[in-house]
């Protein structure tokens, strides 16, 4: 029993080490407006609601339509505001994407896979909504 408990604070402790770092470079690429720096901490398809465009694209593609979004509003910065753990413990964060078009809420939703902790959604709102 002492072993089991062992193996599984390593594990969560492990889980927790490097959920923290794929998030801080996650912020680092939303606030540069760099959606190719997002690719590599995709899953393989990501849950996309961007604006009015919604539904399971491959990573690809996701990069090709923030690269078009960021383009047409410039980031001037993004702010973490809430981070949390969901119910199927998936890792969020909620931040304010500044762009110098306007204000956008972020969610990004971060899952744990056999390939390491990667992007599984990513929600772009206008802050109005």
């Amino acid at each position: 029993m002492k072993s089991f408990l062992i193996v599984a604070f390593s594990l969560l402790t492990t889980f927790g080490m490097a959920q923290a770092p794929i998030g801080a470079k996650v912020n680092k690429a939303l606030s540069n407006g760099n959606a190719s720096a997002l690719k590599s901490m995709m899953m393989l398809e990501v849950d996309l609601s961007l604006l009015d465009e919604e539904g399971m694209y491959p990573a690809d593609q996701v990069v090709k339509m923030l690269e078009r979004f960021f383009s047409s509003n410039p980031v001037v910065s993004f702010d973490v505001r809430h981070k949390g753990t969901s119910k199927l413990d998936d890792h969020y964060r909620i931040g304010e994407l500044k762009t110098k078009s306007g204000l956008y809420r972020v969610t990004y939703f971060l899952k744990n896979t056999p390939s390491g902790v990667r992007i599984k959604q990513l929600r772009v709102e206008s802050a109005d909504d």
